[in-house]
């Protein structure tokens, strides 16, 4: 390798990013710009444009581990042309630099790329790059990625830059890895949410349109002689019907029901509760202690959606004139409990019976599902209480 002799001072890199607090606060903006939400790549696009703006590279590239494939798939690139982006979609692990900052967890530098001996992949050679530093992208000593940066130029990295650029490799992966947990609990959602419509549908809908077809063969039978008992069939065909569409139209209700931006937990629930009452007449009540919104977005869904599957049950079984929903925030501990006037039931005579005891046990499944446990509390004449218990210390492992 040749000794290169820098076009400017070795610190030049370090500079880039200004004195120590600035680079702190340049190292937060760049892993929020990852942790914002919405697409990865785009979040990781903007990041290298940042980084780039912030340092004297030229180019550079953001690799993402994909660990079914044992590879590095590129995420986003700057600078560099097209016939690059595609021969470096994929890189083996361990193959040229970059895959070897990726197999050995360590950053990997080169002053002088083009008389390396460990360049090996042609793209690489083509674009004439000057010096190359490749970061690896780390997140509680896991693997993450790598962030890879270029220069025209000849240039050599200080132990400084060398620092500088592992705390920003450190920075971004423990940002990505947010991201894809955060990714990874939305498709959850969304299948647990496709999965609730599909039993919402299978026994509550599907059930009462099998039952009317039963009914209807009846009424069918009963036209044949005294009237009177067909059209008191009929009548009651018709309240089925009512109920079913009643129960349709809730169903789309709840479902479009989400939270707007910039919105909490306790402002969609009070969005939910008005909008309950207007189309139940049901009166209900919200009283909140401590700040539900401040939980991570991916609890506060759930939880929404366990306190609307209540409501729901509410609505359809309890003949209630009053609902109260708490909420309370304790520092060790999130309490949320839904309280109604209804005609209540006994819960260990009626358990396993009816639809009413399909709502509990969706619940239940939510409520485990982010290590809670829900319970209730009912007596027939006095209303039931619903209370969901879920330990602050489960949200945030």
């Amino acid at each position: 390798m040749t000794d290169p002799t820098p076009a400017r001072g070795s610190s030049d890199f370090a500079a880039g990013l200004h004195q120590r607090d600035t680079q702190i606060a340049e190292l937060n903006r760049l892993s929020a710009t990852i942790s914002q939400g919405g697409s990865l790549e785009k979040a990781l696009q903007a990041t290298l444009a940042q980084l780039l703006a912030l340092t004297d590279a030229d180019m550079g590239s953001i690799h993402v581990m994909d660990a079914d494939t044992h590879s590095l798939k590129l995420m986003a690139s700057q600078g560099v042309s097209e016939g690059f982006v595609c021969a470096e979609r994929r890189i083996p692990i361990g193959e040229c630099l970059c895959g070897e900052a990726a197999r050995t967890g360590r950053l990997i530098m080169s002053e002088d790329l083009m008389a390396d001996p460990r360049l090996v992949r042609p793209a690489c050679r083509e674009e004439k790059f000057g010096s190359v530093v490749s970061i690896p992208l780390t997140s509680r000593e896991r693997m993450m990625g790598i962030l890879t940066l270029y220069a025209k130029r000849l240039r050599a990295f200080s132990d400084t830059d060398q620092d500088l650029l592992a705390l920003v490799g450190r920075h971004i992966g423990v940002a990505v890895e947010n991201a894809q947990l955060s990714a990874r609990m939305r498709e959850l959602a969304v299948a647990e949410e496709r999965g609730l419509i599909a039993r919402e549908i299978h026994d509550g809908i599907a059930q009462s349109l099998a039952y009317l077809n039963l009914e209807t063969a009846k009424l069918q039978r009963l036209l044949t002689g005294d009237p009177g008992p067909a059209m008191a069939e009929l009548g009651h065909i018709r309240q089925v019907i009512k109920e079913t569409c009643e129960d349709v139209r809730a169903l789309l209700v709840d479902f479009r029901m989400t939270f707007k931006e910039g919105e909490g937990l306790a402002e969609a629930l009070s969005r939910c509760l008005e909008e309950f009452g207007r189309r139940t007449a049901i009166r209900t009540q919200l009283i909140m202690s401590g700040n539900p919104s401040a939980l991570p977005s991916p609890v506060q869904v759930p939880v929404f959606r366990i306190i609307q599957e209540a409501l729901s049950n509410v609505r359809k079984h309890a003949e209630a004139r009053t609902v109260v929903v708490g909420l309370r925030a304790a520092p060790s501990l999130l309490e949320v409990t839904v309280r109604d006037d209804g005609r209540g039931f006994d819960p260990a005579a009626s358990a396993g019976q009816g639809a009413a005891h399909l709502g509990l046990g969706i619940m239940r499944e939510r409520a485990a599902a982010l290590g809670g446990q829900l319970s209730c509390e009912s007596q027939p004449g006095r209303g039931t209480t619903l209370r969901l218990t879920l330990p602050i210390s489960s949200i945030f492992v």
